[in-house]
């Protein structure tokens, strides 16, 4: 009898209403401890992905191609870009420009896709590195424009190579209304240093200079291979140069930094085998001294006035009319 009693009394507690109330109570705080838990998880575990996805693409950023662009391009510059991220890639938007006398105008634009992992992808382009060419018979030679904006392109000639025509088109540029802001590439008669450049050029509407990464192997084959005068000139969006800035120019600080540059990418490996031609080019030309570089031309800007002054200098070979725009 006192068995089936304490029996009795051990259901009665278990289906205790207390009892009953404090294990659901206890589940409850269980379960909003557990909610609790996975959300700040959640949250750590997000905020560490979307920071750390950050982190990387912009680590991956430094390593684009903007020292590239720093010192290739005949006065072509990165005005700036914009980023847009996603948890696992960075869209890009750049934009390129040309300066001339005081003014800039567009020169091209891009939009690349950055991943985390992986290769960028060029999404869009405003088309301004590609171009339209034809037989110009009044310039006497194949005359380039940019796709982008319908301006022309530059064409630089070699010192040491000989042509068939040699255009001389700061004439042109210096008749032309007085209205106009005008972009002309010259060529040099010889690869010049830079105090020779600064004695005989100056630094007044100079807004950029050409350097010299040609070899002598290089030169050996365009003559044998390439016949024609066009196949023979370097187009200004791939000449490798720095920009003349009044408080520094025709200074050792310029050259520095644009072996500095050029140093960078090859040990990143950006646009690997053009920097390493003309690294070649350069240490052919300056005996192994980069300090010695030495240039085949520069980009003028101005008015026809203002670029009279460069018509008939000796250090002049050739020249080429580019991008005119309005002064007003």
């Amino acid at each position: 009898m006192s068995d089936q009693k304490e029996q009795q009394e051990e259901i009665d507690f278990i289906s205790n209403s207390s009892l009953q109330s404090t294990v659901k109570k206890s589940k409850r705080k269980q379960l909003v401890k557990y909610i609790f838990i996975s959300v700040i998880t959640t949250i750590v575990m997000i905020y560490v992905l979307i920071n750390g996805s950050q982190y990387l693409l912009n680590k991956k950023l430094e390593k684009q191609d903007y020292l590239f662009d720093n010192i290739h391009g005949a006065n072509i510059r990165l005005d700036g870009s914009s980023y847009n991220y996603n948890l696992f890639s960075v869209r890009e938007d750049s934009t390129y420009v040309k300066t001339m006398g005081d003014r800039t105008i567009v020169w091209d634009t891009t939009t690349k896709n950055i991943p985390i992992f992986g290769a960028e992808k060029l999404v869009d382009r405003g088309s301004g590195m590609s171009e339209s060419n034809s037989f110009n018979k009044e310039a006497k030679r194949v005359v380039r424009y940019n796709n982008f904006n319908n301006e022309r392109k530059l064409d630089f000639y070699y010192p040491k190579l000989s042509y068939d025509y040699l255009p001389h088109e700061i004439d042109i540029a210096a008749d032309l209304d007085d209205n106009k802001l005008i972009e002309v590439g010259l060529s040099f008669t010889k690869p010049l240093s830079i105090n020779e450049l600064q004695k005989t050029l100056g630094d007044k509407n100079v807004n950029w200079l050409w350097v010299d990464t040609s070899y002598a192997a290089q030169m050996e084959r365009m003559t044998k291979e390439l016949p024609e005068d066009d196949l023979k000139t370097k187009g200004g969006g791939g000449a490798f140069g720095f920009d003349v800035y009044p408080e520094t120019s025709y200074s050792q600080q310029q050259i520095n930094y644009f072996n500095q540059n050029l140093q960078q990418l090859f040990e990143k490996k950006i646009h690997k085998n053009e920097v390493k031609e003309a690294i070649k080019g350069i240490n052919e030309n300056t005996n192994s001294n980069p300090s010695n570089l030495k240039f085949n031309g520069a980009v003028v800007t101005g008015t026809a006035k203002e670029l009279k002054r460069f018509q008939n200098m000796d250090i002049v070979r050739a020249s080429v009319l580019g991008a005119t725009i309005d002064k007003y």
